[in-house]
């Protein structure tokens, strides 16, 4: 019995040295491929004042499909950018009162943004007036979202697509620059997508049954800034008026900074 035991602990003992042996020889596993695509840095799109494609004038668009209430709305709004521009009167919001420029028109202002990617949330940061926006990820829209400039969004991905289904707008902000409206209906869903290393591509669908009588789509593109700095630029109501003092010579209605 005892030979036997003393065997079956010789025998134990080697094969413990052997599966060491073993595991210290094995080369170290590859790290695991990241779930989803990295959409993170800082990204830079030239400036666009309309979501159409068309060269028609805003109104006349073929590519958008209006209701009569867009058209009506339409009538008395005075872009101060595109080619019906008239700065001098015009009737945009962002310029006239200082307003946020609200969504999705943030993404046409040719500064910078940042998006921080982590596993349960997307992160939007604008240079352009310290704008922000969150996006939690597999979440549902609140039951009854809050009316905001930059609405409420929730997104989850498909694939290498991160899908962004954004809802509870102003209707006071503009589309656009060039005007184009929306109601509080509006939804807008984002198709964000890295296409290489150094382009970020957005393909937007419009919902809003107010203002268009079927969804329409458009797209825009950005490319990466090496090194990732921000800056500040934020504009103010005295901004404003000072640029229209010194520029278009109108006298501030009310005190500004000087």
């Amino acid at each position: 019995m005892y030979a036997q035991n003393r065997f079956l602990i010789v025998l134990a003992g080697l094969l413990g040295a052997l599966f060491t042996l073993t595991s210290c020889s094995r080369p170290p596993s590859a790290p695991a491929a990241p779930e989803h695509p990295d959409i993170s840095g800082v990204w830079l799109g030239g400036g666009k004042a309309s979501w159409s494609t068309s060269r028609e004038k805003p109104g006349a668009e073929p590519d958008i499909p209006y209701t009569q209430w867009a058209l009506e709305r339409m009538k008395g709004q005075r872009p101060g950018s595109g080619s019906e521009a008239d700065f001098e009167n015009t009737t945009d919001p962002a310029l006239k009162y200082a307003d946020p420029l609200g969504f999705p028109r943030q993404y046409q202002h040719p500064l910078k943004f940042k998006i921080v990617q982590t596993d349960d949330h997307i992160y939007q940061l604008w240079e352009w007036n310290k704008a922000w926006r969150q996006i939690p990820l597999n979440k549902p829209h609140s039951e009854d979202p809050d009316i905001s400039w930059y609405g409420e969004s929730v997104g989850k991905w498909e694939g290498d697509t991160l899908v962004v289904d954004s809802i509870g707008f102003k209707d006071s902000t503009w589309l656009d620059g060039v005007g184009h409206p929306h109601s509080e209906e509006l939804r807008v869903i984002e198709r964000i997508r890295r296409n290489d290393a150094q382009t970020l591509q957005i393909d937007f669908t419009f919902e809003d049954p107010v203002a268009y009588s079927h969804p329409w789509t458009s797209q825009h593109s950005f490319k990466l800034v090496p090194g990732g700095k921000m800056g500040e630029v934020v504009t103010t109501m005295s901004d404003e008026l000072h640029y229209r003092e010194r520029f278009l010579k109108q006298k501030p209605p009310v005190a500004i900074r000087r």
